[in-house]
């Protein structure tokens, strides 16, 4: 998303958030909904302003359509006013901020609101703004008396950190009436300020490169160079403006050490910055007025002109009488290198100082002025202002002048280290307080995890008895519901066996009934436990074996090994879990087959456990497909939730039973059984 599309978003967001506060309550004052949306929208309308500032304009347009309370509108309109600074057009600046100032001395609805910190905020922002116009104009001392209103109101405010910047642009239109001893005491004041509200090192360096800028007036280039490295660290995070001023200072900086090729590389990037912000036109011009200078100086006569030229209209179209006087004196040193006497001579005649003038600017024109009369031949008055340009840099840096600004440099750092001694006072006690609730804190934490810890001891084993309980009681009642499925009550044994013993048939039918009578019985007993030795099982299998003998026919061939090695009686497995495979392949696989019927259960040692695999001949398994023979899949359900509940328990060593078509070229089924040794039948 480009920066357009997401100050649209913007925009849209905060007019919902408008819309939503008139529609919750239609009746009540939404006044503080609105004070919400100036905040947002002040927000975005600052960090877009030198991107796209008839983008920000428009948005506060909008929201000025929206508002219906007055003191909110009045704050926007301020708003809207600032935005016409970028683009220099300062007469709509000082026509909106003469209506929020009209309103605020006149209204008499809500006069508390009106004294409010955030409206004294507002008539900051209005004075501070106002005072940068008459700055642009050069009328610093219009300039002077709004910033400190804009300081006194801003005291009254809630927006603290906004104290030094004020403190600086004071110091600023001092610098330019060349009251430097107030220069400095403006910017020592705003670094106290940074000091004494706990601001960042970040905030400083406006106060840093204007330092240096006073001790380049000074013409203390080491103490203007400090500073000026000081502020430099802070380059990539300045807005726009701040670049600007700090690049075109430090040009200023080496201009006056006469290292004209260093002071040429800072105006240059200064003019590749804004040349960048179609906007900030006023910047763009006041920059050509610089490097059409440092041409001059270079002999670089054509560059020269041609900047000169170009911001000689600009400032001429907006009567910006010092920068034209500037330019104009440029112009007679521009027309002397280049032989023109007569054009100089007519620059001299049509321009006169108006206003203040900067007292390095008046340097300048006396020093091109001598040369002026040097090259006519008129000594005298070139000595004339040979001598008033040293009367001027002598009242600027005066001994007087330099020991007042050492003082005040004196008197800040003690003030500062006073300070800085109470903060890091006051910084220990506080420390102190939240060690003390730090302590108590994690005291209190270590309680409750410790109860934590004993609640959830309690917990987990209640939840694994109540599993363990619920776990034996699905497998009873699963193992009781095959039971009854497959088998009728003890007394129903007792009954076959009484009666078969009185039986006068064949002997060979007889001893079939009490066979199967041994097997119901057994496999009565094999039901209600839940591990039987590999030797039981493999005996019920052989007994069950040859019970279906008769049923399966004559060419059925049967056969139970176990490797050797194996000590059956002392292997423990799940019951019934040979008996029911052997049954199903019995049952669904080879009854009714033609030819060769085969049946194998093989036991053999693997791993850490063992495997046993029982193989038919028969029809191969199709779970699928509906066959005569096929029962309810009692038998297989049971094994299969009674592995599942067995292998919950041993979750490292598990059982494995998989039932699969053979795979040797043959037709029928292999079910194949991995039973851990260490497998534990403990619930």
């Amino acid at each position: 998303m480009n920066r357009k599309a997401a100050m649209k978003l913007f925009g849209l967001l905060g007019l919902l958030m408008l819309l939503s506060c008139g529609y919750a309550d239609r009746h009540r004052n939404n006044s503080s909904c609105e004070q919400v949306l100036v905040d947002s929208l002040a927000v975005r309308v600052q960090d877009s302003l030198f991107a796209n500032v008839h983008y920000s304009r428009s948005q506060v347009l909008d929201a000025l359509t929206q508002v219906k309370d007055s003191q909110v509108y009045y704050r926007l309109l301020a708003l809207y006013g600032k935005t016409f600074f970028v683009s220099s057009d300062f007469d709509s600046i000082l026509y909106y901020n003469r209506r929020v100032k009209e309103f605020s001395r006149n209204a008499s609805q809500s006069p508390e609101s009106l004294q409010s910190p955030q409206w004294n905020d507002v008539l900051s922002d209005v004075y501070n703004v106002e005072g940068n116009v008459w700055m642009q104009l050069n009328r610093p001392d219009s300039a002077i008396t709004d910033y400190k209103k804009a300081y006194e109101y801003r005291l009254k405010g809630k927006k603290l950190h906004l104290l030094p910047d004020i403190c600086i642009n004071i110091a600023d239109a001092y610098l330019h009436c060349s009251d430097l001893a107030h220069t400095a005491s403006y910017y020592r004041h705003a670094l106290f300020l940074c000091d004494s509200l706990n601001l960042s090192e970040h905030a400083k360096f406006p106060v840093y490169y204007g330092l240096g800028q006073t001790y380049m007036e000074l013409r203390d280039f080491d103490l203007s160079n400090h500073y000026y490295e000081l502020a430099g660290q802070y380059f990539n995070e300045m807005n726009v403006g701040e670049r600007w001023t700090y690049l075109n200072n430090r040009g200023n900086h080496y201009y006056y050490r006469k290292d004209y090729q260093e002071a040429l590389k800072y105006m240059r990037r200064a003019n590749v910055l804004v040349s960048s912000y179609p906007q900030m036109v006023f910047e763009q011009n006041f920059i050509k007025v610089n490097l059409g200078e440092l041409y001059l100086l270079t002999d670089k006569l054509d560059s020269a002109q041609a900047c000169l030229d170009e911001s000689y209209r600009f400032f001429s179209g907006i009567q910006h009488n010092s920068a034209v006087h500037y330019i104009e004196t440029q112009m007679i040193e521009l027309a002397l290198k280049k032989g023109n006497i007569v054009q100089a001579e007519t620059m001299i005649a049509r321009t006169a100082p108006v206003g203040h003038l900067d007292a390095n600017m008046l340097t300048i024109r006396n020093q091109y002025l001598q040369h002026y009369f040097e090259q006519i031949g008129d000594y005298r008055h070139a000595y004339e202002y040979l001598k008033r340009d040293r009367h001027l840099d002598d009242s600027i840096r005066s001994e007087r002048v330099q020991m007042r600004v050492a003082e005040l440099d004196m008197r800040y750092r003690q003030d500062t280290i006073v300070l800085r001694k109470e903060m890091q006072i006051q910084r220990q006690a506080g420390e102190m307080r939240v060690l003390k609730l730090s302590v108590f804190i994690g005291g209190l934490i270590c309680v409750l995890l410790v109860a934590g810890v004993v609640v959830l001891v309690w917990y987990m084993r209640k939840k694994r008895e109540f599993l363990r309980q619920r776990f034996f009681q699905q497998i009873n009642r699963v193992r009781m519901e095959n039971l009854r499925s497959r088998i009728s009550p003890h007394f129903t044994f007792n009954v076959l066996g009484r009666e078969i013993n009185q039986f006068n048939g064949s002997e060979e039918v007889k001893h079939n009934l009490m066979e199967l009578v041994k097997y119901l019985r057994r496999s009565l007993e094999l039901t209600e436990k839940l591990s039987v030795s590999l030797q039981d099982e493999l005996d019920f299998v052989r007994t069950y074996i040859e019970l279906e003998r008769g049923r399966v026919g004559e060419d059925f061939v049967a056969t139970v090994t176990v490797e050797d090695g194996l000590d059956a009686t002392r292997i423990m497995i799940p019951s019934m879990i040979v008996q029911i495979p052997v049954e199903n392949a019995i049952k669904h696989g080879l009854a009714g087959k033609d030819g060769k019927k085969e049946l194998s259960v093989y036991v053999s040692r693997e791993t850490n456990g063992i495997r046993m695999t029982i193989t038919d001949n028969g029809r191969g398994y199709l779970p699928q497909m509906a066959s005569a023979t096929r029962g309810t899949g009692t038998g297989l359900k049971v094994l299969y939730q009674t592995i599942q509940l067995l292998n919950t328990k041993n979750k490292n060593d598990t059982i494995h039973f998989d039932i699969t078509n053979r795979s040797d070229g043959q037709t029928g089924t292999q079910v194949s059984v991995y039973i851990p040794f260490r497998f534990s039948y403990d619930l």
